[in-house]
């Protein structure tokens, strides 16, 4: 089969990115499992707000409206998204390992510190979870991501698929430890601690496992913030970062407010505290199959599929009022949940053409996904108002969902004519 223009670029551009210094087979895998871990333990307790938002909204904070709370977890979530230029810059600077250790600490000392905080005094919580450990996992993020990009010359979807995997694996693991020590065992607070002494352990574990690279150095005729503009300034990547903008305004609808959907729908407590366990389980698959398919068939291509499924699958929401529409809903809106987060900086990287400043074009990507985080939880919980009105937030989740498919299929076809019109002026 003959190769498109646009799979015949996309390689090339994974050939042309390869680091200035490359690391043996053992030490890339060896990173990719120590960020794995890094990963693991700090967007697992960000992505399990759904089991805060129910406990706040129900006991810690119940004099707080169900948006004033999704404050907390949208902070978080635009910190460590928004703000990951700072650590992709970091990561450009050469500061990669102070730049994670420094992180490390000051969100697991604020993942203690949320232990200590008590109840009805929102601004506590406020500065521990929603500020503390969103800038603590905004130094992570990006430059766990860049450093396993950096160690994979091929593969290099599969390998942040995998790495993107320990996001869902950890929101399963601190969904159950969380719900079980706060009803069933000694409450918040050691359920906190708890937490946090998993995530010291795994953060000191990490740092043993990472083998970092130089990054790779700038373009000859360009300065680097000169191509640092250009790289970023494409039509096809602008376009990708809208895409990256409204899909994550509508997966995050169901991913914070499942629990008290099936809460509010008489579903049994057991049920209940588990309906994000098995979205998660299903978007562990999502994270690692699709980027597996995207090596093959086109990172892009498989991307916009993804993304119009998810959208589609949204719809489901309506009908799961039962508890067999529950479960189908969970699994297969976390696949794609999944899939939907774990292409999206594949994709960047795609579209970029070189290595260089990754670091910081990687950053720049998560910002607009950042401002979505921050504005999208609360905005849905408006539209819920009081009366809960799913209906309205549900519909309003999946447009934007289809319609962020529609914009990267826009982004994809700009891509290719100028492949061709780069291909046409080279040819003799």
């Amino acid at each position: 089969m003959t190769p498109t223009p646009e799979s015949t670029l996309e390689r090339a551009n994974v050939e042309s990115k390869a680091p200035r210094k490359h690391s043996g087979t053992r030490e890339a895998w060896t990173t990719l499992i120590g960020a794995f871990l890094l990963q693991f333990c700090v967007v697992g307790p960000v992505m399990s707000f759904g089991v805060f938002q129910d406990f706040y909204s129900t006991e810690f904070l119940k004099s707080q409206s169900a948006s004033n709370i999704s404050w907390i977890g949208g902070l978080q979530l635009f910190l460590y998204l928004g703000c990951g230029t700072l650590g992709g810059k970091l990561y450009d600077s050469g500061y990669c390992r102070e730049t994670l250790i420094c992180g490390s600490l000051l969100f697991v000392f604020n993942f203690f510190m949320l232990s200590i905080t008590e109840p009805g005094h929102y601004y506590q919580v406020f500065l521990c979870q929603g500020l503390g450990m969103g800038i603590g996992a905004a130094m992570v993020y990006v430059p766990t991501f860049t450093v396993v990009s950096a160690h994979f010359k091929s593969q290099r979807a599969l390998a942040m698929g995998i790495l993107s995997a320990s996001s869902p694996l950890g929101t399963i693991i601190f969904t159950i430890l969380l719900n079980q020590m706060i009803y069933h065992g000694p409450g918040f607070a050691w359920a906190i601690r708890t937490g946090a002494f998993l995530v010291l352990g795994c953060f000191v574990a990490s740092q043993f496992l990472i083998t970092i690279l130089e990054p790779a150095p700038s373009s000859p005729g360009l300065q680097p913030d000169g191509e640092l503009i250009k790289s970023i300034t494409g039509l096809p990547y602008l376009l990708t970062l809208l895409a990256g903008f409204t899909a994550q305004l509508g997966t995050l609808f169901p991913t914070f407010y499942l629990q008290i959907f099936a809460q509010t729908h008489g579903f049994s407590k057991p049920l209940t505290f588990y309906t994000p366990v098995i979205m998660n389980v299903a978007t562990i698959l999502g994270r690692i199959i699709p980027n597996f398919a995207a090596d093959r068939w086109g990172t892009v291509e498989v991307y916009i599929v993804c993304l119009a499924a998810n959208g589609i699958v949204g719809f489901g929401m309506l009908g799961a009022g039962k508890t067999a529409g529950l479960i189908c809903f969970s699994v297969f809106f976390g696949f794609f949940f999944g899939s939907s987060i774990s292409l999206y900086l594949p994709v960047v990287s795609v579209l970029v053409p070189r290595e260089a400043q990754m670091g910081r074009i990687m950053g720049i990507a998560l910002f607009p996904v950042g401002i979505s985080s921050l504005i999208g939880p609360p905005i849905a919980g408006r539209i819920l108002g009081s009366e809960m009105a799913w209906w309205k937030a549900i519909v309003l989740s999946s447009v934007v969902l289809l319609t962020s498919s529609v914009i990267l299929t826009i982004a994809r076809i700009v891509h290719v004519r100028h492949t061709i019109l780069a291909v046409s002026m080279t040819a003799p």
